[in-house]
């Protein structure tokens, strides 16, 4: 399942992965980085290659809702 998420104007991609883990992606954007990155930060990881966010299955709920706080869902 894929979900979006409108912040400031730029969208954010949200995934779920087969290991029950989520991705969060959006594209490089200062204002936004600052807002995603304290909310993913902590349950997951950055990964570099891809250029997102590894949600832990735990932490996936939390995520969704502080993202549908800060943004509206597309």
């Amino acid at each position: 399942m894929q979900q979006k998420f409108l912040v400031n104007g730029v969208p954010v991609f949200v995934r779920n992965l087969p290991s029950g883990d989520m991705a969060v992606w959006h594209p490089y954007n200062p204002e936004v980085q600052q807002i995603v990155e304290p909310i993913c930060r902590g349950c997951g990881y950055w990964q570099p290659e891809y250029k997102n966010w590894v949600i832990k299955s735990n932490c996936v709920t939390r995520v969704l809702a502080a993202l549908g706080i800060v943004g509206r869902t597309l």
